[in-house]
This record gives structure tokens, sequence and C-alpha cells, in this order.
């Protein structure tokens, strides 16, 4: 692996790591809300919620910071 390489994955990472941390703790705070306070949700089902809705959540955030970082590998191939 080539050191421009590794500071790319790191960078990635990082980011990834950093968004994931300012994004899904407020996000999860929604979730609770949600599912204790609107549904009447017990510990099952919130964890359920918690559970399908971060997971929708990181996969469209990853997804999408993925594409930011490997948009200009496209435009070498």
């Amino acid at each position: 692996m080539t050191s421009s390489r590794k500071k790319k994955a790191m960078k990635e990472t990082l980011f990834t790591v950093g968004t994931g941390l300012m994004i899904n703790w407020p996000v999860s705070i929604i979730f609770l809300y949600i599912s204790i306070e609107t549904l009447g949700l017990g510990i099952l089902g919130t964890s359920v919620v918690q559970t399908v809705g971060m997971t929708f959540v990181a996969l469209t955030r990853v997804y999408a910071i993925r594409m930011y970082f490997t948009r200009n590998e496209q435009n070498r191939i």
C-alpha cells in the first residue's frame, strides 16, 4: 500500500467516523422519542426501531461518503 493510498484511506475513515459521531446521536434521540413517547414501545420494540433506523442511516451516510471519496477514481479508469 502506498503512502498516498494510506493517507486517503485514513482521511476517508476519519471522515466516516466523525460524521457518524455527529449524526448518530441526534438521530438516536429522535428514534428513542418516536419509539417510547409516540409509539409507546417497550424495550424490545425500541431496540428493533433503533437498530433498523440506525442501519438505514448508516448505509445512506457511508454510501454517500464512499461515492464522494471515489468520484475522482472513476475519471482515472
